[in-house]
């Protein structure tokens, strides 16, 4: 098992967007590259956020059927999740086709994140909202949404991200808070063999959404933290971004040099006392990397044809 291990810490402090939306849950920051420009989700309120690299104006869109991804999709338009089934949303954000569904065995599970990867193809992941039992799964599909492997036996899985360069990918089970790296050459339908990354049992938070730079730092958000922490290639803990808020839910890079790491955090459960404390709770964070990741890829959709006519 791998633990922790660490180099010369730096400690930075990410500056917070005055004029974002205070969420209730945010997650699932996403750079358009195409646009230039940041959409993010508030899981509880069934909304989208759309605004500008600077988080100066912003947009908000309603999803009735509730939202829990938005990735990007080729054509100018974007793939989206709900708690169990995947969208093709078109670009003005007001018009969307169901793809596929998700039958889950347990009924109280549901897509918690997703990517797509160097190929075009969709991953998801999969969590038991009870956080108790090992239903969770990620789930690698098709261009046909057909499943062609799947992983299973986590709690609350977020991922994957990839690392295109080093053709390696990343899962956690937050509740088990292990972080498991795999090898994109190594996948079959019978799934990828994973191996520890990181265990994090001795640091405070469980790890939530990631993010990973051209260097192959791991940037990880730790739920309950207040933290993000960044770690080399070889597992060592080498940044360490104190937030003041405690709720850090995902963070993804962008802006027109994609060296922009923007971070989502949440406002949910907290008491009256811890929301006096953290008046920024909810709100988007930015902080200026050393770094540069790698742009969105979009879902390839040449079997999707004339869905918005």
């Amino acid at each position: 098992m791998v633990y922790i291990k660490s180099v010369q810490i730096k400690y930075e402090q990410p500056f917070v967007c005055e004029n974002s939306y205070k969420s209730i849950l945010g997650q699932r920051p996403l750079w358009d590259w195409r646009q230039d420009k940041l959409l993010w989700i508030d899981i509880h309120e069934n909304k989208i956020i759309e605004t500008d690299q600077d988080i100066q104006k912003e947009n908000f869109y309603l999803v009735p059927e509730g939202i829990t991804n938005i990735l990007l999709q080729d054509n100018e338009n974007y793939l989206m999740s709900s708690a169990d089934s995947l969208f093709s949303l078109h670009s003005s954000i007001s018009k969307k086709q169901l793809l596929t569904k998700i039958n889950f065995k347990n009924n109280k599970d549901r897509i918690n994140d997703a990517d797509i990867d160097i190929n075009g193809q969709i991953w998801i992941s999969t969590m038991d909202t009870q956080q108790q039992s090992e239903t969770g799964m990620v789930i690698g599909y098709n261009s046909n949404f057909d499943p062609i492997f799947q992983d299973e036996s986590y709690i609350i899985s977020n991922g994957p991200i990839f690392d295109y360069e080093r053709n390696i990918g990343y899962v956690t089970d937050s509740i088990k808070r292990i972080i498991y790296s795999f090898s994109m050459n190594d996948i079959s339908s019978s799934g990828f063999q994973k191996k520890i990354f990181l265990s994090l049992n001795n640091v405070d938070g469980n790890p939530d959404g990631m993010a990973v730079d051209r260097n192959g730092n791991l940037w990880v958000a730790m739920w309950g933290s207040g933290k993000v922490c960044c770690f080399d290639k070889s597992s060592n803990l080498k940044l360490i971004l104190q937030l003041p808020v405690s709720k850090v839910t995902s963070c993804a890079f962008g802006g027109s040099n994609l060296n922009e790491l923007y971070i989502t955090t949440a406002s949910i459960g907290l008491n009256d006392i811890e929301a006096e404390r953290q008046p920024h709770a909810g709100k988007i964070f930015k902080f200026i990397t050393q770094e540069q990741g790698y742009a969105s890829n979009c879902y390839r959709s040449e079997n999707i044809s004339n869905l918005y006519h």
